[in-house]
């Protein structure tokens, strides 16, 4: 009985295996009008290819490292809160699609902008935020986890 289970699990592992998908078995299929593909490889190779998975939707959002502009950092009154939180409205006046980040990082109140890939793209921001002049002390700082939009 064991046996007859295993040799069932076995063949099932086995046609499982066989209907995923790979790239070889995509670029190999007939399509009318089109050359025809014929690739020679190993088993072992074939068996260490992935299958075919589909990208990410649009408008998925993951999470990266990535930077962030510093426009604000107080203390942790209720003053600094305000101030964190109006500095958030005054840089949503200049740039309404910004992403803006208004919160408690122990033992501060900040205001951070900006979901930036690169350095260099933080310091483009950051040129276009000191040009407005109404914001005097701004800083790049990294971050571990951001929303990046696809």
């Amino acid at each position: 009985m064991k046996r007859i289970a295993l040799s069932l699990l076995l063949l099932a592992a086995t046609l499982t295996v066989a209907a995923q998908e790979k790239i070889t078995d995509r670029l190999q299929q007939p399509m009318p009008g089109k050359g025809t593909v014929i690739i020679h490889q190993d088993r072992a190779l074939y068996n260490l290819l992935g299958k075919i998975t589909t990208p990410a939707a649009s408008g998925t959002r993951i999470q990266a490292r990535g930077y962030r502009v510093q426009i604000y950092a107080g203390g942790n009154t209720r003053a600094a809160r305000e101030a964190a939180l109006r500095a958030a409205s005054t840089i949503r006046s200049y740039f309404p699609d910004l992403s803006i980040y208004t919160e408690f990082v122990s033992p501060r109140w900040v205001c951070r902008v900006g979901d930036c890939r690169t350095y260099e793209e933080a310091n483009s921001l950051l040129r276009d935020i000191r040009a407005t002049g109404t914001f005097k002390e701004l800083t790049i700082l990294p971050n571990q986890v951001i929303n990046i939009e696809l």
